[in-house]
């Protein structure tokens, strides 16, 4: 793992951190089959699986993966905070995208405390539709951009009249590198131009200092409060079908 001033100085300067080693390959050919199984019970054209580490066990413990967390703490400190997970599913030859956008916005939360990761469980590259990021641009604070699918949704006033950011930057990582960015970091991501699936696990975190969450939380390393928020535990080791049906009642009760 790259040292830790290394590290800590590239998320104050840049907003991000890419190619951090996590999982090793066995690991990744695991959790890969478990997303892929978990796809084909729900119907084979998954694009997205919110709060997964709320149903499905794998899920639960990629989150609170050790390599994973001795890297947010070198964030956060000892106490870390899961905040929220899901799985991105870029299917072969999708068109699907993701505009710009901070995660500030939708997480309410504008501090480094709150940091999210990307976990490849393949390759990404420029081609399948990699996470892009624009350096420095968390120095900017929140940016207006506009909620509607255009690859182009920033206001021009948004960024470039207020400071030079430079160039958008692919973050191009090998299956089980992780990256991590600060929630005011612009970030987005264009189509899948291959014939392979693009998968990653992302997650957010945080730590005491943590404001507000509209889901449930869990303290998977140290401790913290537990009557500010609702309190996360992990799902049990059920068979998937199970799991699956638990999913589905959840999808179909936050979608109404």
């Amino acid at each position: 793992m790259a040292r830790a001033s290394s590290i800590l100085s590239d998320y104050a300067e840049l907003g991000y951190v890419e190619s951090i080693p996590i999982l090793d390959p066995d690991e990744v050919r695991h959790y890969r089959a478990q997303v892929d199984r978990t796809s084909a019970l729900l119907g084979g054209q998954t694009s997205r699986l919110n709060a997964p580490h709320l149903f499905f066990r794998w899920a639960w413990d990629l989150a609170i993966h050790p390599r994973l967390l001795d890297c947010l703490e070198q964030f956060l400190g000892p106490d870390i905070l899961l905040k929220s997970t899901r799985i991105f599913y870029k299917q072969a030859r999708s068109a699907a995208f993701v505009g710009w956008h901070q995660d500030g916005i939708t997480e309410r939360e504008e501090g480094a405390h709150v940091p999210a990761i990307w976990l490849g469980l393949t390759e990404a590259t420029a081609e399948n539709g990699c996470l892009r990021v624009v350096p420095r641009s968390h120095h900017l604070g929140l940016v207006r951009h506009e909620d509607f699918p255009d690859p182009d949704n920033l206001t021009t006033q948004g960024v470039t009249a207020q400071v030079e950011i430079g160039a958008p930057h692919d973050v191009i990582m090998r299956a089980g590198e992780m990256s991590l960015h600060h929630p005011l970091v612009l970030h987005a991501s264009k189509p899948n131009e291959t014939d392979e699936a693009r998968i990653g696990f992302s997650a957010t975190y945080s730590n005491a200092m943590l404001a507000a969450s509209r889901t449930p939380v869990a303290w998977v390393r140290g401790s913290g409060p537990t009557d500010r928020f609702e309190l996360a535990v992990p799902p049990p080791d059920a068979p998937p079908e199970h799991s699956v049906a638990a999913y589905r009642t959840f999808i179909a009760r936050t979608s109404m």
